[in-house]
């Protein structure tokens, strides 16, 4: 018997490994494990998972990196993704689930997003979480989840980066500064330039990057993580 792990538009999702594709005990969500898939045929596979769904049903993709990714493959591939509903959040495992909705019809436009730091609050014992609720044209917009002592590593994507501290005190790195944290501290990043940061208490955060990151801007986190390294 599984617990439910994520609610999302009202459908109820559970979160598997070391399986390819997973109905849930709830009929509006499918699960598929990206890295189950060959690769020369993993994008294939989940884009078919994808169309095979209902129109307002949602394909939780588990992948080891964030699979935000895909929302753009999808909309480029013309597939009736809805980009504003999706979301992702890391796993208790080190894994990611990104969650993508099919759209009702084929003139559903994609309606305004209204949540709350409170509403998505979501700490792992792990690591620091981001939570991204909403992709826009060549943006993203993520609620971090940052406990005491937790970080996000130095490192130096070719994103511009917003971040707003809305709860908690920490440290940043940012270009060649070292910085103290506060609620309501904003910072401005532009691509290119190193940023990070270590929370002192329980850190929630807004964080608007743009454009969209994909796998490479995520390299030297992810190794760095690996490696319990914050520089």
């Amino acid at each position: 018997m599984h617990d439910c792990s994520l609610k999302i538009q009202g459908f109820c999702s559970f979160s598997t490994s070391n399986v390819g594709v997973m109905e849930t005990q709830k009929e509006n969500v499918k699960v598929i494990d990206a890295a189950s898939l060959p690769p020369q045929t993993r994008h294939q596979r989940i884009f078919e998972e994808f169309l095979s769904l209902e129109p307002g049903e949602v394909l939780e993709v588990i992948a080891p990196h964030e699979p935000e990714h895909l929302l753009q493959h999808m909309t480029h591939e013309g597939l009736p993704v809805d980009i504003n509903a999706y979301h992702s959040h890391a796993n208790p495992d080190g894994t990611h689930s990104g969650f993508f909705r099919r759209l009702k019809n084929a003139d559903e436009t994609n309606g305004i997003r209204i949540t709350s730091f409170e509403n998505e609050r979501n700490f792992s014992e792990k690591q620091f979480n981001p939570v991204g609720i909403y992709s826009g044209n060549g943006y993203k917009v993520i609620l971090t989840y940052i406990k005491a002592g937790q970080f996000i590593p130095v490192h130096s994507p070719g994103t511009d980066l917003i971040f707003s501290v809305y709860k908690g005190t920490g440290t940043g790195i940012f270009g060649d500064r070292e910085v103290p944290l506060n609620p309501g501290s904003v910072v401005i990043i532009p691509g290119g330039e190193k940023r990070g940061i270590r929370a002192t208490t329980d850190m929630e955060g807004l964080h608007i990057v743009s454009p969209i990151p994909d796998g490479k801007d995520h390299v030297e986190v992810v190794h760095k993580l690996e490696s319990g390294r914050f520089q």
